[in-house]
């Protein structure tokens, strides 16, 4: 299994019978909400996942780092609003 995968790779897999869930995860240091910018343009049915509040959970930078893990129920909770399931495609 590869990391990347080419567009054409992408398109064929979006065009197989299997369901892939395609994640849109932009982050900026300067901007980080990147909502503005997936709606201005992201692959069609690419799902927006915010890196500060799904990704992460609030934490102290100093002792935890910018974006400490979330707990795995708070992370399990969101990977189903994106529509993961065992066994999903993922892109992000």
């Amino acid at each position: 299994m590869s990391n990347l995968i080419s567009v054409a790779e992408l398109h064929t897999l979006l065009a197989g019978s299997e369901p892939v869930v395609i994640l849109d995860v932009r982050w900026r240091l300067d901007r980080p909400d990147g909502r503005a910018e997936y709606r201005e343009g992201h692959l069609p049915g690419a799902v927006y996942v915010d890196l500060d509040t799904e990704l992460a959970a609030p934490g102290l930078p100093a002792t935890e780092g910018r974006h400490p893990v979330p707990e795995i129920e708070d992370l399990r909770a969101a990977a189903r609003r994106w529509g993961l399931h065992p066994g999903s495609t993922v892109i992000a």
